[in-house]
């Protein structure tokens, strides 16, 4: 692609229309051909002479900053105001704007982002659609699956794998998107087609995420305002602060939903607007899932009595995912922050178990808040609590378990191992009680010193 149709409405000199192979944030990408785009991370400041000289020796002569800075006469720059909303919009441009060749749903919210997603993925193949996720546990293209490094990829990375789905020829992409994404404009040059709101309570609050619940909670409702219509969980307790200011047309959906009614609700069943949904998932958070994920394809377009058809037998890998071992039941959930905790353990507490074990931890150099409010939930249903690690990147594990089990109230042990404290924990398990693993759902790795690290708590407890 030459370096003119990146920028179509700014006349560029022929000496400097390049040919542009590759777009990059990040200099130990570059290759001959690539357009260098300097970022102001928290972290690092790539607009440094430093990065600029690494950029051009190896190749780039087209850059994108937000300062003047000194390059060689045969390169080219253009300064922009922010180039994280740059990003973006360059790089849907260099993959020739998937997204409009694709229906994208774009689900936000504290919890049920992932479960949402496979959810509507296991409806949609059921009525016929070939579709996709992007999302915390990856991309999901057909059979292959594509490790990401986060919930919503950076734009670059975004914008090929929404390529990769047109070329792929799916018709629907069910994506996951964080508020950090849209502080840092990752799906900036992003069309979708309708967006969904499941729930919002504090969390990814501390000095490398938002500052305060308020700036938490403004750019989620930034991203549902990206589509015309959304379909929102008017259940929540943060409803009408979150849907005051907002222009577009909202669905509800919930208990006390007007477009679509929960009435009924049980562990594994309700009523929607009059009709009977009965699902093979568990817990009542589970059924206001499946009714956000109802809705929005009936706003789409798809007809009620073909998305009732579609609720059964629907898989959603690290959520509520039971292995019984010798009369114990482990369960493995992506679980990790208090709300989400709650449900899942409320909803094992409903079966009645001798006991309940459970096994977690809490990521490094962030959202500190769950060091406490982690133990504050396991008090209320556990029985006996084991901290471990999780992502602790590098921070000491052994600190952070450490720290939780100071809030404990119940027999607990610190065993940063992961999987030792899996170990232990079937260890001091006896029949009929049950052994929650909480935190990392399906992840396949551990976030060590920056390196990730195979890791899965499935294998381990197959194993066992």
């Amino acid at each position: 692609m030459k370096l003119q149709e990146l920028f179509k409405k700014l006349p560029i000199d022929e000496k400097y229309n390049f040919d542009i192979n590759k777009i990059t944030t990040n200099t130990n990408e570059i290759e001959k051909g690539s357009l260098f785009i300097a970022i102001k991370g928290t972290a690092v400041d790539t607009h440094n002479r430093k990065y600029i000289d690494e950029a051009y020796k190896k190749g780039a002569r087209a850059f994108i900053t937000e300062e003047e800075v000194r390059i060689p006469s045969d390169a080219v720059q253009f300064v922009v105001s922010d180039t994280r909303k740059t990003v973006g919009l360059i790089a849907s441009t260099f993959y020739g704007h998937p997204s409009q060749s694709l229906k994208i749903i774009g689900i936000t919210g504290t919890k049920g982002k992932t479960s949402c997603t496979f959810i509507l993925k296991s409806m949609l193949e059921k009525l016929g659609k070939k579709c996709g996720i992007i999302g915390t546990s990856g991309a999901f293209f057909g059979s292959e699956h594509i490790e990401l490094k986060n919930t919503t990829p950076d734009p670059i990375t975004l914008q090929s794998l929404l390529r990769k789905a047109v070329d792929m020829g799916l018709e629907y992409i069910l994506m996951e998107v964080s508020s950090q994404a849209m502080k840092q404009w990752r799906v900036m040059g992003t069309k979708f087609l309708i967006t969904a709101f499941t729930n919002i309570s504090p969390d990814h609050i501390g000095p490398t995420e938002h500052k305060d619940f308020d700036e938490y909670l403004s750019w989620k409702r930034k991203f549902l305002m990206l589509s015309k219509k959304v379909i929102m969980n008017s259940d929540d307790e943060h409803f009408v602060e979150m849907t005051a200011p907002m222009k577009n047309k909202i669905i509800t959906v919930g208990e006390t939903g007007k477009d679509f009614t929960m009435t009924n609700v049980s562990e594994n069943s309700f009523e929607l607007n009059g009709r009977s949904i009965e699902t093979n998932l568990m817990g009542k958070y589970n059924m206001h899932n499946l009714a956000l994920s109802i809705a929005t394809l009936n706003e789409v377009g798809f007809r009620m009595d073909d998305l009732v058809t579609a609720t059964s037998n629907i898989f959603i890998p690290g959520r509520m995912e039971i292995i019984e071992k010798k009369e114990r039941k482990f369960v493995i959930d992506y679980a990790h922050n208090k709300l989400s905790l709650l449900n899942l353990l409320a909803e094992i507490k409903s079966w009645n178990p001798e006991r309940i074990i459970v096994v977690v931890g809490t990521v490094g150099e962030r959202t500190f808040e769950r060091r406490h409010e982690i133990p504050e939930a396991i008090n209320q249903y556990g029985n006996e609590a084991i901290f471990t690690a999780d992502n602790p990147n590098h921070e000491d594990p052994e600190k952070i378990a450490s720290e939780m089990a100071s809030h404990s109230l119940i027999p607990t042990k610190v065993i940063a191992d992961r999987k030792n404290a899996i170990e232990t924990a079937y260890r001091d398990s006896n029949p009929g009680d049950v052994i929650v693993v909480a935190g990392k759902g399906d992840e396949t790795h551990q976030l060590i010193n920056g390196e990730r690290v195979h890791y899965s708590d499935r294998e381990i407890i197959e194993k066992l």
